[in-house]
Parts: C-alpha cells; sequence; structure tokens
C-alpha cells in the first residue's frame, strides 16, 4: 500500500512553526517524524520535524524508542526537559490518567496511583506547590474510600445495614467510581500542564 501523500499546506506549517528547525536539536534541514508511526496521519499535531541525527530514542534506555504517549506530550508542550531519562519516573506516574475508562470497576488502584502521583511530586522542587494543585485535581469525590466495594461486596462497616440500605449505598458507591473516573479524565490535561509547568524549576532541566 503506498503511502499517503502529505499535503504541502501541512508540512509548511510544521516548519513554519519550528522556523525550519529541528524540534530536538535546532539543527537545520528537518525530515518530517510521524509521532504514531502511522504514516497516513498527517494531522499537524502528529507531526515533529527532526533532523537526521535525532533518532528519538529513549535516553533512559538507547535501545527503545521514546513512547507514544510521551512523544505527544513533547510536541504538545515542546519542553525539551519532556524527553530527558529524568522525566521517565514523572511520565510513568501520571500514564495511569490516559488508560482510565468510565466503567463501574472500583476505583481502589487508581486512588492509589492518584496518590503516589502526589506524593512523587511532592518530593521535586516546588513541590508542594504543585503537589496541593495536582491533589486537588485527582483526589476522590463523593462517598468517602471507606464505603469500597471489593469483588461486589460492600465493606464490613456497613455490612450490618439493611437489605435496602445496602442496595443504596452500593449504588452510591457506583456513582461515585463512575464520578471519580469522569474527574481524572476531564482533569487529565491540567494535571499534565501542572507536571510539565513543574519542570521549569528542576535542576536537572538546565544540564
Amino acid at each position: 500500500m503506498s503511502r499517503k501523500a502529505m499535503p504541502a499546506k501541512t508540512r509548511d506549517a510544521l516548519l513554519n512553526e519550528y522556523n525550519h528547525k529541528c524540534a530536538v536539536c535546532g539543527g537545520d534541514h528537518p525530515q518530517v517524524h510521524h509521532i504514531d508511526e502511522d504514516h497516513s496521519n498527517n494531522e499537524l499535531e502528529n507531526l515533529l520535524p527532526l533532523c537526521p541525527n535525532c533518532h528519538l530514542r529513549d535516553q533512559h534506555n538507547p535501545t527503545r524508542k521514546i513512547d507514544i504517549q510521551k512523544l505527544a506530550l513533547f510536541r504538545k508542550y515542546k519542553d525539551p526537559a519532556i524527553l530527558k531519562p529524568q522525566f521517565d519516573p514523572i511520565y510513568r506516574k501520571q500514564i495511569f490518567l490516559s488508560e482510565i475508562e468510565i466503567n463501574d470497576e472500583p476505583t481502589n488502584y487508581i486512588e492509589q496511583q492518584a496518590n503516589e502521583l502526589t506524593y512523587f511530586v511532592l518530593s521535586l522542587d516546588m513541590g508542594e506547590f504543585y503537589g496541593k494543585k495536582i491533589y486537588q485535581l485527582v483526589r476522590p469525590v463523593g462517598i468517602n474510600s471507606i464505603y469500597i466495594l471489593d469483588r461486589g461486596t460492600l465493606h464490613p462497616k456497613i455490612s450490618h445495614c439493611r437489605p435496602d440500605q445496602k442496595y443504596e449505598y452500593k449504588n452510591l458507591v457506583l456513582k461515585s467510581y463512575r464520578e471519580y473516573r469522569q474527574k481524572l479524565v476531564d482533569n487529565k490535561e491540567d494535571v499534565q500542564e501542572a507536571i510539565i509547568e513543574l519542570l521549569r524549576y528542576q535542576k536537572w532541566t538546565n544540564v
């Protein structure tokens, strides 16, 4: 199957956006790289200008290509710190936000991941400010986590309730799960923006 030709207008828009320079090193005569490696996807946000020397290998593991979602973050925010190996632990802590689906599954594990992200951010420079900001974006909503469903059963604290009360609590908990997942979906970009903004205060970004 032949590749779909890239519209000249799209190519020109990309190169003009980056002043005809490589997005990574600023070198001249860049070629167009497709972030998702689908050469038929010529959407502007899927394209990066790269010079022949920038093959976008993961600095943390040179035998591996950079994660597509990480490249997409770099394309969106244009911050070179995103491609540095020191960013990888932060990136791994927030990746769960891109994998959430809205359904009725318990959110225990998601809450744990949200807490781990918050605590990790707290350990960084300016972490107290950004940790609080991110926590407001990822903290649970609705019923307190004490009313957690575990494989379809209610928390022992409310297991003594009447059947009609258990049914009511179960519906409230499921509603809380859906609201929490939706909150994380809605706030994903705000969390990512806070993380990228946090990078400017890290000493390793200037090395």
